[in-house]
C-alpha cells in the first residue's frame, strides 16, 4: 500500500510544482513537497539510504537542469539562485529519488538498460508536459526531445544504480 501512496504523492507533488510555478503558487508547492519528503522519511524503512539517494539526485538534478538551461535547451520558470535551475525542480529531483526504493523499487531488480530506455522515453515527456503547462519553455520551433532523452538515458540508470547500493 505504501508503494501506491508514494507514487501518488510524487505525482501530486509534480502537479503542484508545475501548476504552482505556472500560476504563482510556487512557495506553497515547495512547502507541500517538503511535507511529502518529511512524511516519507518518517515512514520509510530506508531512511539513511533514501536521504543519501536524495542528496545525490539533488546534485545530479541541479547539474542536469542547470546545464539544460545554460545551453538554452530549456528555459525553466520560477525561483532560482545564482542562475541555477529553479527550486521547484530541485524539490522534484529529491521527491523522485524517494520513489526509487519504494514505488519504483522494481527498477532495481531489472537490467539498467530498462532504466535507460525508460529514461529515454519518459524523461522528455515530463519536460514536455511541464512546458505545455507553463512551467518551462524551449527556444526554437522544435522540442529538444533527443537532448532530454539522452540526458535521462544516462541519469535514470545512474540513480537506479545508486539505489541498489
Amino acid at each position: 500500500m505504501y508503494r501506491f501512496i508514494n507514487a501518488i504523492g510524487f505525482q501530486a507533488a509534480w502537479w503542484a510544482c508545475v501548476a504552482g510555478v505556472a500560476h504563482g503558487f510556487e512557495i506553497p508547492a515547495l512547502m507541500f513537497g517538503a511535507c511529502l519528503a518529511g512524511a516519507h522519511l518518517l515512514y520509510t524503512e530506508h531512511k539513511r539510504q533514501d536521504m543519501r539517494l536524495a542528496a545525490w539526485a539533488l546534485g545530479v538534478g541541479i547539474a542536469t537542469d542547470s546545464l539544460l538551461q545554460y545551453f538554452s535547451v530549456m528555459q525553466f520558470h520560477g525561483l532560482s539562485i545564482w542562475g541555477l535551475s529553479p527550486l521547484w525542480l530541485w524539490m522534484l529531483w529529491v521527491l523522485f529519488a524517494l520513489t526509487l526504493n519504494t514505488s519504483l523499487a522494481f527498477l532495481k531488480t531489472k537490467p539498467l538498460t530498462l532504466s535507460a530506455l525508460a529514461g529515454f522515453v519518459f524523461g522528455p515527456l515530463t519536460y514536455y508536459a511541464g512546458a505545455e503547462l507553463g512551467a518551462a519553455s524551449w527556444e526554437g520551433a522544435r522540442f529538444p526531445f533527443l537532448t532530454l532523452a539522452l540526458a535521462w538515458m544516462v541519469t535514470l540508470p545512474g540513480l537506479v544504480f545508486l539505489a541498489r547500493k
